[in-house]
């Protein structure tokens, strides 16, 4: 339900239920809005509303190690959300309906490939390469717990008991341990495990857990006392392992096509069925407990008999290997994926496919059907989630990542202008004060892939993707010259603080210094031994630093194009440098991630700066010498006292990696950019507070800004990548300005 300005004064809501209904700007009593009926609704005035994006990426490559399956999709227990799991450490909440993103959750510091829902506590629990196990509210979204600080290596296999709150995770060090859903707290820690440990299954009465490992050993644990109960040894690893819906009987698969039954109780062989000829992943029961099925790597997917262990069908061969078995609620339905891409609805009754779903372009990772079984989505290395009509076998829904990511920034001297690049080969030119789009620039011959202000004039270098570089008149819009570099691609460019010179930096190793009105050119700085990813002048123009593939920072002579220092802290490539005003410091960032602050006179290391995990791509200087801006793979931007080393702030927005930074002229404020497609304005007068004033989304039919208090703007189409969440409800553009006075559209020329 969505009630909007509704009077519920005197209403009853005894015996309802309201999870993820919206009341926005009703009239209620206060003792209404506290009632439990009402927990899982959002209710604003009250909630916070924030910009939805859409999804950079969807969906997971690999699970906690390259080759290891993930499980990165989750039904709701209502079936109208679909939670996936994503590389950049997103959890993408979905609507089941419609196929609309609603909201991501944003916590995780790593590729999340475990993704359940627990019914008891009514949150959704996600495992990523963070180490980390984080438990969010269901309808709201907020992380209720973070469990982190004790898992090693990897935290897998993840699985929740139903509706008795319980919680199971292993790790790397062959470590199970058991948590209470509500609370987060660990009721026991098992070990001896041998990693990696492939499964779990809780017996349907939750009082055994069984775990199966790498050595073989199938392990039952008493969830109440922590005793072992059983342990016996099979001769093969053992991928997964299942209890039957009676709780009778254990049915595992592994290594080299074998397929046990064994009994719940004492773990004693009962049947050992025969057929498969290569590793067996793929194993579900039917929910009536009579069949079992199973799916191998050469493609064979077969039904047997719990009870005899007797072959009943062999249900056709595939083409890649099956990842995934699933039959449906009722059993009528079983459901296959695999290698190739290839999903398969089978009839259980006759073994007849009765769909074959065949969009993917990738390995199809475990599928999971809607609690209805009207439903069945599949998560693929090809980036897509999609759902399918499990009647009819349609495509319904496909989530997919926009792709785009913003790579570069420059301001213009006066700050009014400030100009990004990304993966479309687009230049936007906006205005800051207000977040308007003023301009794009687009090459008729091929992509551009950077832009740089000259200094001094409304003029921007824009090298393309076929080695040329463009000088665009900003006022105009006009493209006045192409200087004709001579490379297939310009890694980075700068010019001179007089503008008369262009430096670039070339496929061939080398950087190339320009006569800026002639194009001709006048001298080269060489040798590197490794590609130049950066290149700055100092601002008396007499210094040109580079920075390079061979981890090492040079110092050159811009008169003569000789070397005259080179510097050597890094461990890896070096992405960025920079000089401060004074032209006294240089900053370098690196894919080591560090970032390192040198007297630019002498070449002496002063600074270290190693906060950051991950790799570095971006570090500038305001321009008053007061901060140093580094940003990378973590997701976050730190700002430094490059004269002390001592971190004022952090400020985090970005979903995905942030490729560059730069301060407006006159220091108060920072632009960002990153592989989530956004750049971010942040405030960063007081830098202990800095805060985010502005996102700024180009696209192809238009552009958006967006404030974090619900202030925004629009032009052209939007295209579904912009709305307003509350909870996880999602409200399109312009759907609660009437009701909310913070959600308002602003005129373009306003400032923000």
């Amino acid at each position: 339900a969505r009630l909007f300005r509704v009077d519920l004064r005197g209403a009853e809501v005894t015996g309802s239920r309201w999870h993820r209904a919206a009341l926005i700007d009703v009239a209620a009593d206060a003792a209404l809005l506290r009632a439990p009926e009402l927990r899982g609704a959002v209710v604003a005035p009250g909630r916070p509303v924030v910009p939805g994006l859409a999804p950079s990426a969807v969906g997971v490559s690999y699970g906690f190690e390259v080759g290891r399956l993930p499980v990165p999709v989750a039904y709701s227990p209502d079936g109208a959300v679909l939670a996936v799991g994503s590389e950049d450490g997103g959890v993408l909440i979905c609507d089941t309906a419609t196929g609309l993103p609603v909201r991501t959750l944003q916590g995780h510091r790593g590729r999340v490939y475990a993704v359940r829902f627990d019914a008891a506590s009514h949150q959704l629990v996600t495992g990523a390469s963070d180490l980390t196990v984080r438990l969010w509210d269901a309808d709201h979204g907020d992380v209720r717990h973070v469990i982190e600080g004790v898992f090693d290596g990897w935290v897998w296999p993840i699985l929740t008991d139903g509706s008795r709150g319980r919680l199971v995770v292993g790790d790397a060090a062959g470590v199970v341990r058991l948590y209470d859903t509500r609370t987060a707290r660990l009721r026991h820690e098992w070990t001896g495990h041998a990693p990696p440990i492939w499964g779990t299954s809780f017996s349907p009465d939750g009082r055994r857990l069984v775990v199966v490992d790498s050595a073989g050993v199938v392990r039952g644990w008493d969830v109440a006392s922590g005793a072992l109960v059983f342990e016996v040894r099979e001769p093969e690893v053992v991928y997964r392992v299942v209890h039957t819906p009676d709780g009778q009987s254990l049915v595992a698969v592994g290594q080299h096509g074998r397929v046990w039954i064994r009994r719940a109780a004492d773990g004693a062989l009962l049947r050992r069925p025969r057929g498969h000829e290569a590793d067996v992943y793929a194993l579900d029961v039917h929910p009536d407990g009579h069949l079992m099925a199973t799916g191998d790597t050469h493609g064979a997917l077969r039904l047997w008999e719990v009870a005899t262990g007797r072959p009943v069908r062999v249900l056709g061969r595939q083409r890649g290997a099956i990842y995934s078995v699933r039959f449906n609620g009722d059993g009528s339905l079983l459901a296959s994926a695999a290698s190739d891409g290839a999903i398969h609805l089978w009839d259980t009754a006759d073994g007849q496919p009765r769909h074959e779903l065949t969009r993917h372009r990738g390995s199809v990772w475990p599928l999971v059907w809607r609690p209805d079984q009207a439903q069945v989505a599949s998560s693929s290395n090809d980036g897509t989630t999609r759902m399918w009509d499990a009647r009819t076998g349609q495509l319904q829904h496909t989530l997919r990542g926009h792709g785009r990511r913003v790579t570069t920034l420059s301001f213009r001297d006066d700050g009014a202008v400030l100009a990004t690049c990304g993966n479309d080969g687009v230049v936007r030119l906006w205005e800051p004060r207000t977040g308007r789009l003023v301009r794009q620039l687009v090459s008729p011959a091929d992509r551009l892939v950077s832009a740089v202000f000259c200094p001094g004039e409304p003029l921007l270098a824009a090298p393309s993707g076929d080695g040329g570089v463009h000088l665009w008149n900003t006022d105009t819009g006009i493209d006045e010259r192409e200087l004709n570099v001579d490379t297939d691609h310009v890694w980075a460019a700068a010019f001179s603080p007089d503008g008369d010179a262009l430096a670039t930096a070339n496929d061939d190793d080398t950087v190339r210094l320009w006569y800026r009105r002639t194009g001709r050119h006048f001298a080269t700085l060489t040798p590197h031994r490794g590609r130049v990813r950066a290149v700055a002048f100092s601002p008396d123009g007499e210094t040109i630093a580079t920075g390079c593939d061979d981890r090492l920072v040079r110092l050159w002579d811009a008169a003569t194009a000789s070397c005259r220092l080179t510097l050597e802290q890094h461990t890896d490539r070096v992405y960025a440098v920079a000089f401060n005003a004074e032209g006294t410091l240089l900053a370098s960032a690196s894919n080591d991630g560090t970032a390192v602050v040198w007297d630019a006179g002498t070449g002496e290391r002063r600074t270290v700066l190693t906060e950051h995990t991950g790799r570095l791509w971006s570090c500038a200087f305001s321009p008053n010498g007061n901060l140093l801006a580094t940003a990378g793979d973590d997701l976050t931007i730190r700002l430094w006292d490059p004269g002390t080393g001592r971190l004022h702030g952090t400020l985090a927005a970005h979903t995905r990696r942030v490729w560059s930074v730069a301060f407006s002229p006159d220091s108060s404020l920072l632009a960002s950019a990153g592989d989530d497609g956004t750049v971010r304005l942040w405030d960063v007068a007081d830098p202990e507070h800095g805060q985010l004033r502005t996102t700024l989304i180009g696209l192809p039919e238009g552009w958006a800004a967006v404030s974090p208090d619900g202030r925004y703007k629009l032009d052209g189409d939007p295209g579904g990548q912009f709305w307003h969440v509350i909870g996880t409800c999602r409200f399109e553009v312009g759907e609660l300005d009437p009701y909310l006075t913070q959600v308002r559209r602003l005129a373009v020329d306003a400032p923000f």
